[in-house]
């Protein structure tokens, strides 16, 4: 890694000398973070749906992913993957024959992944990057059997005739969120999302969201795809500018009870963050219990963050729940961090405070609260222009502290990461 992190600085140094190469971009620290979402259709190819929801992505400057059945690949459907793989969009794996995995064994699993992937492979030159298992259904045999990352997704419900076009629209917003993945669907005769999607895509795009690929959305959010998720956002880290108030004591690794005047306390200002590991591949929740009076009340409160690793609660999501229930502090018993389905080990757990406006860590342009290789990675590519790269927080990359970024900047952060290491 030295070594290649030494011949990215001798070429950095070596561009300086050249002035006139040297691009140079004011940066606006006021400026909105990108909000960006992944647009993913399955059931196709076709010849007919496929190419209506390209045409609309192509008028609204919008990237999307496809999730294929192998058996709809033929001559005629082909031209369509090879469209949407030319325009940049993704091509990905929803399997052969569109039957549930669940039960199959690992070389039937193989074999139905195997087909879509070589299928592709002929048309684009590239194999699938992401799988989306039919029905939904997952298992741990799927897990250990397939290579690329599961992906579920916001349910749009657009595969019922009954949810009409409207509904689908109003489904397609109720979900727009920074880091959301959809799930819709481009099956032949699927006109109902093909309008939805004429009113939606305006619509976000007009809210300052940004259409990007599954690959693009993980890497612009700063995460890796990880094994044993069935993924269905990939969110930013949300507690740069955060502080440490207290760590929680972890004596019981499983479930950690929460101090609820201290909560009630810091009002909206606070996070509970914690790292786990669990062996459902679900992160853990916020449980609020009320078991003295009637009716009695569990409801699970989920992370606003989560990558397999580490989890992130935000009071935010405890306010919308109590309001959701109308419900506030008083009204609960208890509450608790701890498993949802299967087990969970909780370690690090800390409550945080807002410690008043967003700070960027110096280095940290992909915004997930570290600064390592990929930050630096990430903002050579946009140096050198690479279409689509952009970069979250601008202002972590000035190490120059001249409210410009340039090729001096990037010499700087390469220091600053060796001397970290």
């Amino acid at each position: 890694m030295n070594k290649v992190l030494n011949l990215i600085y001798s070429a950095a140094v070596s561009a300086a000398l050249m002035l006139s190469c040297i691009p140079t971009f004011s940066v606006n620290c006021a400026e909105q973070e990108t909000k960006l979402i992944a647009l993913a259709f399955d059931d196709g190819p076709n010849t007919t749906t496929t190419n209506e929801i390209l045409d609309i992505l192509e008028e609204n400057n919008a990237k999307a992913s496809f999730f294929v059945i192998g058996v709809n690949i033929n001559d005629e459907s082909a031209v369509s993957i090879k469209r949407a793989y030319d325009m940049g969009m993704e091509i990905d794996n929803h399997s052969k024959t569109h039957t549930s995995m669940m039960n199959m064994s690992p070389e039937e699993i193989r074999a139905e992944i195997d087909y879509v992937d070589e299928k592709v492979e002929e048309i684009t030159g590239e194999k699938t990057k992401f799988f989306r298992p039919p029905f939904i259904g997952v298992s741990q045999v799927m897990y250990d059997t397939i290579e690329q990352p599961f992906i579920y997704g916001a349910d749009t419900q657009d595969y019922m005739t009954q949810v009409d076009t409207a509904q689908r629209v109003e489904n397609i917003m109720k979900y727009a969120k920074d880091g959301t993945i959809y799930l819709m669907h481009d099956a032949a005769g699927n006109e109902q999302t093909v309008e939805a999607l004429k009113t939606a895509l305006p619509m976000l795009a007009e809210q300052g969201y940004e259409f990007v690929t599954i690959s693009e959305l993980f890497e612009r959010q700063g995460e890796t795809p990880k094994k044993n998720i069935l993924y269905s956002s990939v969110a930013k880290y949300p507690c740069r500018g955060y502080s440490l108030h207290e760590e929680l004591s972890t004596e019981s690794t499983d479930k950690i009870t929460l101090d609820m005047n201290t909560l009630k306390n810091l009002g909206d200002s606070f996070a509970i963050e914690m790292n786990y590991t669990s062996s459902s591949g679900n992160p853990p929740v916020i449980a609020l219990q009320r078991w003295t009076s009637e009716p009695s009340l569990w409801y699970a409160v989920q992370p606003c963050y989560s990558n397999g690793d580490k989890a992130v609660f935000l009071a935010s999501d405890i306010i919308s729940a109590f309001e959701e229930l109308d419900i506030d502090y008083g009204d609960i018993d208890g509450m608790s961090v701890s498993a949802y389905g299967g087990e969970v080990e909780l370690s690090d757990v800390k409550l945080l405070v807002n410690s008043g406006g967003e700070q960027s860590l110096k280095g940290d342009v992909n915004s997930n609260g570290v600064f390592d290789i990929a930050d630096i990675l990430l903002f050579q590519k946009w140096l050198l222009s690479v279409p689509g790269t952009k970069l979250d927080d601008p202002k972590a990359a000035d190490f120059c502290n001249d409210n410009s970024l340039d090729v001096f900047d990037f010499c700087l952060m390469k220091q600053a990461y060796i001397g970290q290491k």
